[in-house]
């Protein structure tokens, strides 16, 4: 029995060497503010497969108004932190540490902070019945504040920057 196992294992190994790993970029967040989600279609996994794959993600808080750490004479905040670390709650589960996420910031003036990079951490979760979960969450490093504002829902807003993309819609 062994060395079957052990044959199939080493077909396993060949088999991921032969994958051609593919990843999407993240999707931007489904919210402006608050926990939203965020999608990809990769096959890097065990079966070479494409899956989607998702991610919670929190551009900003709702309750804050970050306008007002916005600086004097100054018209954006890129990144926003809060002074308190705070636990990740998904219903009524709460998340095993404290976390103190940066955050997009806002604009005074026509332009809109989005993430430029971020990575996507793994974070335990405790429900009150006992019952433990891990979810993917996305981790802000940094912020950008630009005009290429766009509606976060726009799944054709990236292919906007080509001069005729008729094609690529038919």
């Amino acid at each position: 029995v062994n060395l079957v196992s052990a044959a199939y294992e080493g077909e396993d190994e060949a088999w991921q060497k032969n994958c051609i790993v593919h990843t999407s970029p993240w999707s931007p967040c489904s919210k402006t503010c608050g926990l939203g989600i965020s999608t990809r279609i990769s096959n890097d996994n065990d079966q070479c497969q494409l899956l989607k794959e998702s991610r919670l993600c929190n551009m900003r808080p709702c309750e804050v108004d970050i306008t007002k750490h916005i600086r004097p004479g100054k018209k954006c905040l890129a990144v926003y932190r809060a002074n308190e670390p705070m636990n990740y709650t998904i219903s009524g589960c709460v998340s095993k540490s404290p976390y103190r996420p940066k955050y997009c910031g806002v604009c005074t003036d026509n332009r809109c902070c989005t993430p430029y990079k971020s990575k996507t951490i793994e974070v335990r979760f405790q429900c009150p019945d006992g019952t433990e979960f891990s979810w993917k969450i996305m981790w802000i490093n940094a912020c950008f504040c630009n005009l290429n504002c766009k509606n976060p829902n726009d799944i054709f807003a990236d292919l906007a920057h080509y001069h005729d993309y008729s094609e690529i819609a038919n």
